[in-house]
């Protein structure tokens, strides 16, 4: 007998409904593996290449409807068959929704079983091939303001703002999760504003060492320290007249918090190693993730300088707050990497848009961004659910495990199996493949 190609995954908690199964599908030719859990289910998906998922709903712990969702985002070629002996309206369609093609209810015949089997085993192609294209680089009209992105209230709310705040000098405290686009909302309150010809200055406080914070702001005057071989001015110098950015301003230590209040009070600086002072006339906006206020009331953060940085405070919205402008992100970074990637036609899957409309984005759109520019480079020419990330995939519910040892294991799934056949030991010890007498050992020990 010559086996099909095809292996097929039972998955029931029943062992007679396993047995059956798997002897009618032998009869036709199919290679079957069983499971009589979702777990077991899931290590055989991982470890084997399976062609159709036959799943029973009602099982303990967790159940078949996790399963299908599971595989339907994990192993998305897969189809699915669902088998119940509890069949309704509300389970039918929940099954078609999770992602099953079709839907047996208990007792069926051998035929109707054959019947469904092959129509999905001839559907596979079909189902990996066919998906529907929601989203290409020119598909949506993007909403875009200096680099912004987004049609969200919140962010038409932060758009007003910067168009408020643009043409003046005044200081301004951006606060918000990281990932969220401080140094985009700064360079737009630049760069639409009046002083959009003069300089701009990034500066990321927490990548400069301690030590070298002062000098690398305020400048330094030739011998003003061991290295100090020439004067030189600091990022405030480089930024006369237009703005400095001070990303991560809560890691500036404190000897160069009492410098920044007196920068913001006098609108003066002073070399490192001079005692004479300059004028600077600039505009100076500052970004954390911190809570500066908090830092302030615990002495980690000066308070003065708290106050004088927060005269006009913006605060960033998360992803999640904001999921109506996802599509309109994604659009952005398919034109944006496609064109980078050689793939200027790419175009995303409706799954993968659900996938990911889903996610809580705690990378907020930085997350975002690097996942397509991830899937883009992964795919072909339109991103498939394969091409998700695993961590964004539909997560199984596992409980952790207690460490057992095998001598425990062993009897308790001989109770499983003893539970299943109704203490039927005859029929316990033929599915275990021992005798009436070692199985009587095993439980009584």
């Amino acid at each position: 007998m010559k086996l099909k190609k095809e292996n097929i995954l039972i998955v029931d908690d029943n062992y007679d409904m396993l047995e059956l199964l798997h002897r009618n599908l032998k009869a036709q030719n199919f290679h079957t593996y069983k499971a009589s859990s979702v777990v077991e289910a899931i290590e055989i998906l991982k470890l084997s290449k399976i062609d159709l998922l036959i799943t029973d709903l009602q099982m303990p712990g967790i159940n078949g409807i996790e399963l299908i969702k599971y595989v339907q985002e994990h192993f998305p070629a897969i189809p699915k068959l669902v088998i119940t002996g509890f069949p309704s309206v509300d389970s039918a369609i929940e099954a078609v929704k999770s992602g099953a093609l079709d839907y047996l209810a208990k007792p069926f015949t051998n035929e109707e079983l054959k019947k469904a089997v092959h129509n999905l085993i001839e559907s596979k192609e079909k189902l990996a091939s066919t998906s529907t294209e929601v989203i290409t680089k020119t598909s949506e009209t993007i909403s875009q303001y200096a680099g912004i992105v987004g049609q969200s209230e919140q962010m038409v709310q932060l758009i007003d703002l910067i168009e408020r705040v643009k043409d003046n000098r005044a200081t301004i405290l951006i606060q918000g999760e990281s990932g969220t686009g401080k140094e985009l909302v700064a360079r737009a309150i630049h760069y639409k504003g009046a002083f959009a010809s003069k300089p701009f200055i990034a500066v990321n406080c927490g990548a400069i060492p301690e030590n070298l914070m002062e000098s690398e702001l305020f400048g330094y005057m030739k011998g003003a320290f061991t290295g100090a071989n020439e004067t030189r001015g600091g990022f405030f110098q480089a930024a006369e007249g237009g703005t400095i950015f001070l990303d991560e301003i809560g890691t500036a230590p404190l000897t160069v918090q009492t410098r920044l209040l007196r920068v913001l009070q006098e609108k003066e600086v002073s070399m490192v190693g001079s005692q004479k002072t300059q004028k600077i006339e600039l505009r100076i906006i500052a970004a954390t993730n911190n809570d500066l206020y908090e830092m302030a009331n615990k002495g980690t953060f000066r308070e003065d300088l708290y106050y004088r940085l927060n005269v006009v405070n913006i605060e960033t919205p998360p992803l999640r707050q904001r999921k109506s402008d996802i599509k309109l992100l994604i659009t952005t970074f398919l034109a944006k990497y496609g064109v980078e990637y050689n793939k200027p036609n790419i175009t995303i899957s409706d799954k993968v848009i659900t996938v990911l409309m889903r996610h809580s984005w705690p990378g907020n759109v930085r997350e975002l961004e690097n996942v397509i520019q991830r899937m883009i480079i992964m795919s072909g020419e339109q991103i498939e659910v394969s091409d998700v990330p695993e961590y964004l995939k539909y997560p199984m519910p596992f409980e952790k495990e207690e460490l057992k040892s095998l001598k425990d294991i062993e009897k308790a799934h001989i109770l499983k199996v003893l539970a299943a056949v109704d203490n039927n030991k005859t029929r316990a010890a033929e599915i275990l493949q021992i005798d009436r007498k070692t199985l009587r050992l095993k439980i009584d020990n």
